[in-house]
């Protein structure tokens, strides 16, 4: 036997490629494939092993597939179907995996190699050159520091004065509202409008921008029309009231305040 072939005869399968070319694993095993015409997915549906973990054993892409166990189970029925020993297969996915160990188990080797030191070493004397140097600056600056505040005796801090922050004053109704027994104020946060009956009798049917407000006074009641509701804050008597819910008649929602009301209010202690 030739010396060629004696030691193509040592090679794991997956070598013993066609013009002596090496082969991963995985494209020795889709090469088996191929060669008998039969497709992926054909084996995915007869077998019932996801097409992903197939594309994976064909990539050499070990580390997304399950625990061992389950990927030996996959090879034994990957080969059985192709026509392979299912146990040649998984005995060459093992030996693949062997000979990744220590392809790995060499690398760090070729990187604590001389010719990677004597690249690396002139970059290490650069780095020691520049850290000396800024030691250094930083020495002087320091000592420069020191002797500026040894020459001038540090100024005294003049305490500023701060003027006294006035209490917050409570909001007081005018003199007219405080005559009126019913006092509902109106604050837009939003463009709406408004129209307002008052004892009876119409006194606002108007647009009203975002910013604006209104006082109504009243003896019994206030009605009220409002064309976005969402937009107004009302108080009554001072205190903040939540519309409730309202009748809607020609776009507008309509609420009564009245004298009860307010005093619901002031029963509920409302702050």
């Amino acid at each position: 036997m030739a010396e060629s072939e004696r030691q193509n005869s040592k090679s794991p399968p997956w070598h013993q490629a066609q013009d002596q070319e090496s082969v991963s694993f995985g494209t020795w095993l889709r090469h088996q494939r191929e060669a008998r015409n039969i497709e992926l997915r054909e084996i995915a549906d007869h077998t019932k092993i996801s097409i992903r973990y197939l594309e994976a054993l064909e990539n050499d892409r070990f580390e997304i597939l399950p625990a061992p166990v389950f990927t030996k189970g996959f090879l034994s029925q990957y080969g059985r179907y192709i026509g392979l020993d299912p146990d040649q297969v998984v005995n060459t996915y093992l030996n693949a995996l062997q000979e990744g160990d220590s392809n790995e188990r060499e690398e760090p080797r070729r990187r604590n190699s001389p010719d990677r030191q004597r690249l690396f070493a002139p970059l290490l004397v650069v780095g020691g050159v520049a850290l000396l140097s800024l030691v250094a600056y930083l020495t002087f600056r320091a000592e420069r520091s020191t002797s500026d505040e040894l020459e001038e005796p540090p100024a005294m801090a003049v305490p500023a004065v701060q003027p006294p922050v006035p209490a917050e004053q409570p909001t007081v109704l005018d003199e007219s509202a405080m005559l009126a027994p019913l006092v509902v104020t109106l604050d837009f946060v939003d463009d709406g409008w408004l129209e307002a009956e008052v004892d009876g009798r119409r006194q606002l049917s108007e647009q009203i921008a975002k910013g604006e407000s209104r006082r109504l006074l009243a003896e019994e009641r206030v009605g009220l029309g409002l064309g976005n509701p969402d937009g107004v804050r009302v108080e009554v008597n001072g205190t903040p009231y939540e519309l409730p819910p309202a009748i809607e008649e020609s776009g507008l929602h309509r609420v009564e305040i009245t004298l009860e009301t307010a005093d619901e209010l002031a029963r509920q202690g409302v702050p």
